[in-house]
Order: C-alpha cells, then structure tokens, then sequence
C-alpha cells in the first residue's frame, strides 16, 4: 500500500527483471559427493522431519519461546506491507547501486480499481 497522506493506494510489486543466478550445491571436497542438511533434535537425538521443525526466540536469560505464524501476524507493525512517501528526490540523487534489482508497482488487487 502507498500512502499519501490520508489517501492510501493498494499496490503490488512487481520484479521488472528476472535474474537467472547460476546454482552451486555444497560438496564434500574429498570425494565430490553432495552435502545433507538435516533437521536434527538435539533433546531427542534423532533427525526430524520438517512438519515437526518451526521457529522460537532466545531470551536473554537462555530460554526459547516458540513462535507461530499466527503469533507472528499479531505483531504491532504500524508499517506492515505500506508505503509511506514523505517526499521525491531529483533522478540523479540516486545511486546507481539502487537500480540492481528494478521493479515496478501496480494495482494491489481488485480493491485498487478504484483508486
């Protein structure tokens, strides 16, 4: 969503380009073979499989806290998924670097008609 004051647009973006990276596998040097990665519990001691992995937070005293996806949509962000533009800057003001990964905005869904 762009913002302008207090009217706000639902966009989308869009990657303007596609990038065809070339994809390299981790190998054992010694013999060439590919390298495993493995979800493993160390209380269990035992691999296990990925529906039974998820994510936690370590306090500053040692524990984890377990987090769900619906914990993480309850999180207080006053920006999530908006764009706030506080103003325009001259074309040439901008560095290059910043045009490596061009995209491009467009209507965010059927509620955008409108605007």
């Amino acid at each position: 969503m762009i913002q302008f004051g207090l009217v706000a647009l639902p966009v989308r973006l869009y990657a303007a380009t596609e990038e065809h990276p070339v994809r390299l596998h981790e190998i054992h040097t010694a013999d060439g073979s590919r390298v495993e990665h493995r979800r493993f519990c160390r209380a269990e001691g035992r691999e296990i499989p990925y529906e039974e992995a998820g994510r936690g937070f370590v306090m500053s005293d040692g524990r984890t806290v377990p987090l769900t996806d619906e914990d993480l949509e309850h999180l207080p962000l006053a920006t999530k998924r908006t764009i706030e533009v506080l103003g325009f800057v001259p074309g040439q003001d901008i560095d290059p670097i910043s045009y490596s990964r061009p995209y491009y905005v467009g209507p965010g869904g059927p509620e955008a008609d409108r605007s």
